[in-house]
């Protein structure tokens, strides 16, 4: 609501109806409209404005807002409006009265048109934020109808910064290999299959021996498995090999980190957990899961399953 009936860009003055105020009052409404503002974004329309000629304040409707798709957050002393694309719009702070006081700049010059858009950054969007260098070769080719002469955009385009952002690679020189039979194993728990084995089992682990990169799965139905599994391996390998496990190298997964875990290998095995949320540090297992799963998908898809 507003007091104010220059602040609108139309008006339908035939609109009456009567508000009632905090105190009790019943004041006249002698309009309804539009009223077109400027935030940080864009210029906004507040729809649906009742001209109130006896207001001295202007009051916007919270309910409206959500109704028409923003989102509000109050939090330390100040509220956050945001948009539908929650973009922020504007920032209030709490006053001394602990009231919000939004301060808007009216947009007089308002207009509403279709127009055919040939702008270089929209055809980045169109075509999945393509890099502008490809752009300009698929107009040079001829690679595709109706695309205008591309030119460069300066500046950052927020959703390629969000959608293609990633890590640089690993630098490869810094890891060590063994130079014996089971100096050191790599293991992994692969996650969580959607489709059960004919044995109900829903994981694997793998053991990779780093100096022959030789490899020993087993199946699991739950992840409590993986010590006792561990402890089988273990006697199994340096039976039949006549060495030790020195070194044991694997991420930080519950299943690897227990007390029972931390016991059994104080007798003489070394433990290398990775920093966590980097797989890298774990590389020969990672990349051994992908082989394996690469296999088992292959044969599934070949056979139609």
């Amino acid at each position: 609501m507003t007091g104010k009936k220059e602040a609108f860009i139309n008006i339908d003055s035939s609109f009456g109806s009567k508000v009632k105020l905090g105190n009790g009052e019943h004041v006249e409404v002698k309009g309804k409209g539009r009223i077109g503002v400027t935030t940080k974004q864009e210029s906004k329309v507040i729809h649906d404005t009742l001209y109130v000629p006896e207001l001295d304040e202007n009051l916007l409707s919270i309910g409206q807002l959500l109704e028409h798709g923003y989102s509000l957050n109050f939090e330390n002393r100040e509220c956050r409006i945001f948009d539908s694309k929650r973009r922020n719009v504007a920032v209030v702070k709490m006053t001394s009265n602990r009231s919000f006081s939004l301060s808007l700049n009216y947009e007089k010059n308002f207009s509403m048109m279709a127009r055919e858009d040939n702008d270089s950054c929209l055809w980045h969007k169109r075509l999945g934020h393509l890099n502008y260098n490809s752009l300009k070769l698929l107009y040079q080719k001829k690679m595709v109808y109706g695309l205008p002469i591309i030119e460069e955009k300066s500046g950052v385009c927020e959703g390629c910064m969000l959608g293609k952002h990633h890590r640089q690679p690993f630098p490869k020189g810094g890891a060590w290999r063994a130079k014996q039979v089971l100096e050191l194993v790599h293991r992994d728990v692969c996650d969580p299959m959607n489709t059960l084995s004919h044995a109900k089992n829903r994981y694997f682990i793998l053991f990779i021996d780093d100096f022959t990169r030789m490899t020993w799965v087993y199946f699991m139905r739950q992840k409590s498995e993986v010590f006792g599994i561990f402890k089988k391996f273990k006697a199994f390998v340096e039976k039949q090999s006549g060495r030790f496990i020195k070194v044991l190298r694997s991420d930080r997964g519950k299943e690897y980190t227990s007390n029972e875990f931390h016991k059994f290998c104080e007798d003489g095995v070394e433990r290398q957990l990775t920093v966590g949320y980097t797989p890298q540090q774990n590389g020969v297992s990672e990349r051994k899961n992908q082989t394996v799963m690469e296999v088992a998908k292959s044969m599934l898809f070949e056979k139609g399953l």
